[in-house]
């Protein structure tokens, strides 16, 4: 580093010490955003202890039933446990297993859509979409405010921190008349305000690096196996969305207008990227792709055999049903005994095969939805990044679509369980309780092709208005 290097460094850095305003607007952002660490943990930490919670009351249900099988039932009460243990005319409706998606350990550091969206369902035999539609899918205040968590620290604040140091790099010089000196040393103005543009880049990157280091490490240890690639992920995704920042100031600052100037147009790009575009790109995928809930609405509501009296009304919605499931063999008692358990689970499946159609075509619509909506990220980095963390820390709505894909068939398990013994008029006995359905999901394997590409149109968003500002800078200086 030569003598002109070092001078013009060391004087960045009295200037910053000696600037109380930077100093505190500074202090503010790492207030922020350890406030954000906390904030998020605290409600990830909720969503924990109502895990912790529903698994259990699952766990103390099942394990009354399967108690009941081991002491003879000397109470009406001990009876009743044991009835709905042992008979599938009750323990179709009535055994409830939790479904439930467990937050990454970095979800925390970007909430994204586990606070609209259920994160778990107690599901019986009894119709799914009734059950997965019976409660509100989100918190119209969080729609309205989002999250205070680190990614919102980041997308939103990081741009405005950049904004508020660097708009009067060159401008500032000029104005105050010390311009003139600066021209006259061998330094050549495009290296001091590149060098001036490093050492505000190793700043406030370094202050975006540490608050994501303090919030990686509080949240889950970034050395373990499974979180290493993620961390990695995630620091990569906030110096290259700090620098595309620093890299539009550039180009803002390489046409050398005034600063009223630069703070303007810097800060209609932050409107443009931050809330301008998202809001525009929200309209179009709303009037392009429609959605209504009010077909929906009808499968929230209970609704039941027209005639509970008329056994062959019974009989023949029992037909039905095994006209769709021909796995469920007729036995001899098939409609002989528990005719109304058999009719009301057979209802209660074609309701849900009724209906099948109309609830894909809505799964289908939200999943066009956030598709067309991906293809247009490359016109905001800001909506990008936002895209890129959510899919870091499995908090995306594309995560969400995959778990209910995952509730469809776990019910499909427990329907197969109980109906085969329901409509073969065979017991559960206790060895049974050994071959429960257990719910389970798959990795999304398109989660890291969704991130590297988001970090890589970002990051050529990044090469272009650096670009951009160098060709404006060495053709002004010619």
């Amino acid at each position: 580093m030569d003598k002109a290097t070092q001078t013009l460094l060391l004087y960045e850095w009295k200037a910053l010490v000696r600037n109380k305003f930077q100093l505190i607007m500074l202090a503010l952002v790492f207030v922020f955003g350890m406030y954000a660490i906390y904030y998020g943990q605290s409600e990830i930490d909720a969503q924990r202890e109502t895990i912790k919670a529903m698994t259990a009351l699952e766990q103390e249900e099942f394990s009354r039933y399967t108690a009941s099988f081991k002491e003879g039932p000397e109470t009406l009460e001990q009876e009743q446990t044991h009835d709905i243990a042992s008979r599938p005319a009750y323990a179709w409706y009535r055994h409830g297993y939790h479904a439930i998606l467990p937050p990454h350990d970095y979800a925390s550091l970007a909430i994204g859509q586990r606070d609209l969206f259920r994160y778990y369902y107690r599901l019986t035999g009894m119709s799914l979409h009734y059950q997965l539609f019976e409660n509100e899918l989100a918190n119209p205040m969080n729609l309205m405010a989002g999250n205070f968590d680190l990614s919102f620290v980041l997308i939103y604040l990081f741009p405005l921190l950049i904004i508020a140091f660097c708009y009067g790099l060159y401008s500032a010089e000029k104005e105050s008349g010390t311009l003139a000196l600066l021209r006259i040393q061998s330094v050549s103005m495009g290296k001091i305000i590149g060098l001036r543009l490093v050492f505000y880049a190793l700043l406030i990157i370094g202050l975006a690096l540490l608050l994501s280091l303090m919030g990686l490490f509080s949240a889950g240890n970034p050395l373990q196996t499974e979180n290493w690639v993620p961390a990695t992920a995630w620091m990569i995704g906030v110096m290259v969305y700090c620098a595309f920042w620093f890299g539009l100031m550039f180009w803002i600052i390489s046409f050398r207008r005034s600063s009223a100037f630069n703070a303007i147009i810097a800060a209609g790009f932050w409107l443009l990227l931050l809330i301008v575009v998202p809001a525009v790109l929200n309209v179009i995928v709303t009037v392009k792709y429609p959605l209504s809930s009010a077909t929906l609405a009808g499968l929230t509501r209970r609704t039941g055999l027209d005639n509970e009296d008329d056994e062959e009304e019974s009989k023949e919605v029992i037909m039905e049903f095994l006209a769709h499931r021909p796995d469920l063999a007729p036995s001899d008692g098939l409609l002989k005994k528990n005719i109304m358990p058999k009719a009301y689970a057979a209802f209660t499946a074609l309701k849900d095969i009724n209906s099948q159609k109309e609830v894909g075509r809505y799964t289908a619509q939200v999943a066009k939805r956030n598709e067309w909506a991906a293809r247009f990220h490359w016109l905001s980095p800001a909506a990008n990044m936002q895209d890129v963390l959510a899919h870091i820390t499995e908090t995306d709505l594309s995560t969400f679509l995959h778990f209910q894909d995952a509730l469809a068939d776990f019910h499909g398990e427990i329907t197969r369980f109980y109906f085969s013994r329901l409509f073969g008029d065979k017991p559960i006995l206790l060895e049974d309780y050994s071959e429960l359905p257990v719910f389970t999901m798959s990795k999304n394997n398109k989660q890291w092709t969704t991130i590297w590409w988001g970090l890589g149109k970002i990051s050529l968003a990044t090469i272009t208005v650096f670009t951009l500002g160098l060709i404006k800078m060495k053709g002004d200086s010619q």
